[in-house]
């Protein structure tokens, strides 16, 4: 009688275990393969990673990485990265992950992203950025690849069915996890496309701009790349990238609507007095026409050139 108790239990405690896995099977396959809207590329997307995927990838490639690079020893760099990353991981269009920030010591001028929000940034690259506003630019562009789910798409179209659900349900063996790890490393080598590059130079410069930094840097930083190129001495931040000349020109065209953008959706405003005596609702900044300079919205007059700021 007993047995046949027993025997009952362990029928009755499988039939629970196989309908829990396939409750959390059913919502990772009706949440992953949702077709959802992204803000950041403003189209509807089919998504099969979903997030906690992409993390627990994102995890087992940082342990990679922390192995495979050395990080800078300098803690006052390395926390500079990490702040002014998260302010602009703050205003992204993806705020669904933890974001971490790495510096890679290398002299290399270049910046990567691993999935679920790991993003490094070469020494070489750190040193020739003059200010925070262009490094903000810089780590923006990361955190674009990030918010567009670039490096995601990438590996839904590359690691198999299985691996993936296997990951979901925290089951992969080591040699399955192992796998999706040298093929996100592989991609991460391989680069973005033209189109995910200019994307990604459009969201950072938003994000820049968001998070109270100056959007025009990434102009000044991308004219910075060209002159490397130029001397042959930016090879591997470039091999990927569109020709850098494009880029700047996109983003001297684009930056002006970028801004006008993110003003007309953002509530908060300055009153600055008017001729009439009443108070006239501005932008908390506002971009000088003729240089181009950023300026606080209580400034009437650019101070550099004298042009009339609206």
């Amino acid at each position: 009688m007993q047995s046949h108790v027993h025997g009952e239990q362990k029928r009755r405690m499988k039939f629970m275990r196989v309908c829990a896995a396939l409750l959390i099977v059913g919502s990772i396959l009706m949440s992953g393969c949702a077709t959802l809207y992204n803000p950041a590329t403003e189209k509807q997307e089919l998504v099969f990673i979903t997030t906690p995927i992409e993390v627990a990838l994102g995890k087992n490639a940082a342990m990679q990485a922390a192995e495979q690079y050395s990080f800078i020893k300098d803690p006052k760099q390395a926390d500079k990265v990490t702040e002014i990353g998260e302010k602009l991981a703050k205003v992204s269009d993806r705020t669904d992950l933890k974001y971490h920030f790495a510096v890679v010591e290398d002299k290399e001028i270049n910046a990567f992203t691993m999935p679920g929000g790991y993003v490094y940034i070469n020494s070489g690259l750190l040193a020739i950025t003059n200010n925070d506003d262009e490094l903000a630019c810089v780590i923006g562009h990361e955190i674009g690849h990030v918010a567009a789910r670039h490096i995601a798409k990438k590996l839904q179209a590359q690691i198999g069915y299985d691996i993936l659900m296997n990951i979901a349900l925290r089951n992969a063996s080591v040699r399955q996890m192992q796998q999706a790890v040298d093929v996100t490393f592989n991609l991460v080598e391989l680069g973005y496309s033209r189109e995910d590059e200019l994307l990604a130079d459009r969201l950072g410069a938003k994000y820049a701009y968001k998070a109270g930094y100056d959007p025009m840097a990434m102009i000044t930083f991308l004219k910075k790349l060209k002159e490397k190129d130029r001397a042959g001495m930016g090879p591997i931040f470039l091999r990927s990238h569109p020709y850098t000349s494009k880029r700047i020109e996109m983003m001297e065209r684009q930056i002006p609507f970028i801004i006008a953008k993110v003003d007309a959706k953002s509530t908060p405003t300055v009153s600055k007095p008017a001729e009439g005596g009443e108070a006239q609702k501005r932008p908390l900044k506002v971009m000088c026409p003729k240089c181009r300079r950023i300026f606080p919205g209580t400034e009437n007059y650019c101070p550099y050139d004298g042009t009339k700021l609206e």
